[in-house]
């Protein structure tokens, strides 16, 4: 029985506008994702971009820029329907998408925020996947995991965990719900 189910952020639960950013905006987008630190990220980010910019100040405003919520309301929805079942984030990203986070979701239906950059592992490591089986004392088949990307869906599946591999069709709820209600 899945009693956490653990959701990638961006292109799961967020999309990406289609806007310009600017040259270093653009540079510093293109390092969000496996960040096993802010420091590292930052470390980065100075390599990638002229002048004197506040990195992170700059992604984060990236981050407010550039997603938007895929699909309303998932949280509430599921929690309504299973309330025993944990839902968590589980996403590649640095610290400060945890503020957008905690704005754009109804955070009192979710159960935790697990960060690449807080936890220094990263996707599609095993210690990653193990972190989250280890924090809430469960087995890799009492787990479901949803993620875009086929290498981090392919991560989780090594070591046992349930997985639904997501695509800009998806419709995240339903697909949710109907491997709980058919497993």
């Amino acid at each position: 029985m899945i009693k956490v189910v653990a959701f990638d952020l961006i292109g799961v639960l967020i999309g990406e506008k289609n806007i310009d950013l600017s040259s270093d905006e653009d540079k510093l987008e293109r390092i969000f994702g496996p960040n096993l630190s802010d420091t590292e990220f930052i470390k980065q980010g100075k390599e990638k971009v002229n002048g004197n910019i506040d990195i992170m100040n700059t992604a984060e405003n990236i981050i407010f820029k550039l997603y938007y919520v895929r699909q309303d309301n998932v949280f509430e929805q599921l929690k309504e329907k299973y309330k025993d079942i944990k839902l968590i984030i589980a996403t590649n990203h640095i610290s400060v998408v945890r503020k957008y986070i905690e704005k754009v979701f109804n955070i009192k239906y979710l159960d935790d925020i697990i960060i690449s950059a807080e936890i220094n592992k990263i996707k599609p490591n095993e210690d990653f996947y193990q972190y989250i089986l280890d924090k809430y004392g469960i087995l890799p088949k009492e787990l479901l995991f949803l993620d875009d990307n086929q290498e981090n869906v392919d991560g989780a599946k090594r070591i046992g965990i349930n997985t639904i591999k997501i695509d800009r069709e998806t419709d995240i709820l339903n697909a949710i719900i109907n491997y709980l209600e058919n497993q």
